[in-house]
């Protein structure tokens, strides 16, 4: 399930039902963020309790005497939206009630929180009419420390899996000040939008790339001003080095002007700059792929031949060995007239035969 489409039933849910509701996802995903925006666009409040730093006498509330009818009462917590809380005006009349990963809340804890999520009430006290509860977890995988929860608790949800979708977080980003390259990285590559890794294979140095952290990312591109060797090990630090060599990667790419292949067979003089600065920044990579183009597109009439000729001249010896090596291996029928139609294979033809040979 997309998390538009878990925030579409988390409202219905809230308007017509009064039941608890769970979103189970990969971590970064926006779990939370998903209610929070639920709460904003029904216009009701919200809570978010971190379960996991609360024990259960947290949630009992403090003991209080009363000696005059020699009863022991509990005093609501604060951050409960009790009937009370809502009265005195601490909280609104209505709102969501969100308690964080509450499968790494230890089992004594849990075992506290049953009348809440069952009847929303604890030790007393009654959760105010307009309040409904909601839960995050992390799935129950080697990757993550959690606790299973057992059937009595699944039973009080309605589960929710939710998985990360491209579409859903450029929305997201491009109503909280987005970043274009970020957006155009992630359109490009839309599987590094998330990368779940064996707990093995993480390491707070070694981190893996999540929408939350693409968030991060944006914020700090779009904020911060630092010379480039620092701002990439920052997103480094962030999504992890490979997804951070990759960004980099695509940006200088996109920064880097490609020859078209058909300019590069009847216009030659008009690409040449850009095939110039391409062997002086030593980008081969493209080079080797504008040669395959070529070498793909061209009919071999007199005027391609020529401009193919100026080509080859531009480029390395290496990259001239490269041509007729593909040339040889794509279009062997036609290596006489590549030949006949370039000035440059009497100069490297000793080395194109060791490499063939070889």
């Amino acid at each position: 399930m997309r998390i538009s489409e878990a925030k579409e039933c988390i409202k219905e849910l809230y308007l017509n039902t009064n039941t608890v509701t769970a979103l189970i996802s990969e971590r970064g995903i926006g779990k939370t963020s998903a209610y929070q925006q639920c709460s904003d666009e029904l216009g009701i409040g919200y809570i978010g309790l971190y379960a996991a730093a609360l024990e259960g006498p947290d949630f009992m509330g403090l003991p209080d005497k009363d000696r005059e009818k020699g009863i022991t009462k509990y005093l609501a917590p604060q951050f409960l939206p009790t009937e009370q809380a809502v009265n005195d005006g601490i909280y609104p009349q209505k709102g969501i009630l969100v308690l964080e990963e509450i499968n790494r809340v230890p089992s004594d804890t849990v075992s506290v929180l049953y009348p809440l999520l069952l009847e929303k009430r604890i030790n007393g006290h009654n959760i105010a009419k307009g309040w409904q509860i909601g839960v995050t977890m992390n799935p129950d995988t080697m990757n993550y420390l959690v606790n299973a929860l057992d059937d009595a608790m699944l039973d009080r949800f309605i589960s929710m899996e939710v998985n990360a979708d491209l579409d859903d977080y450029v929305e997201y980003s491009q109503n909280n000040h987005p970043n274009d390259d970020i957006l155009s990285y992630l359109k490009a590559f839309p599987d590094m939008l998330l990368v779940t890794k064996k707990s093995a294979d993480s390491t707070a140095l070694l981190k893996a790339p999540t929408p939350r952290g693409w968030t991060k990312v944006q914020e700090l591109l779009n904020n911060c001003n630092l010379p480039s060797v620092l701002m990439r090990e920052l997103i480094a630090g962030i999504v992890g080095p490979q997804a951070s060599a990759s960004l980099y990667g695509y940006l200088e790419n996109q920064r880097i002007s490609v020859p078209a292949v058909k300019d590069i067979l009847f216009k030659y003089e008009t690409e040449r700059e850009k095939v110039i600065e391409l062997v002086k920044i030593n980008r081969f990579d493209m080079l080797q792929q504008l040669i395959k183009a070529v070498i793909k597109e061209t009919h071999l009439t007199q005027e391609e031949c020529k401009n193919l000729d100026l080509m080859l001249k531009d480029l390395p010896e290496e990259l001239q060995v490269v041509f007729f090596k593909w040339v040889s291996t794509s279009r062997d029928a036609d290596l006489d007239k590549f030949i006949e139609g370039t000035s440059v294979f009497d100069n490297i033809s000793d080395r194109l035969v060791d490499v063939l040979v070889g």
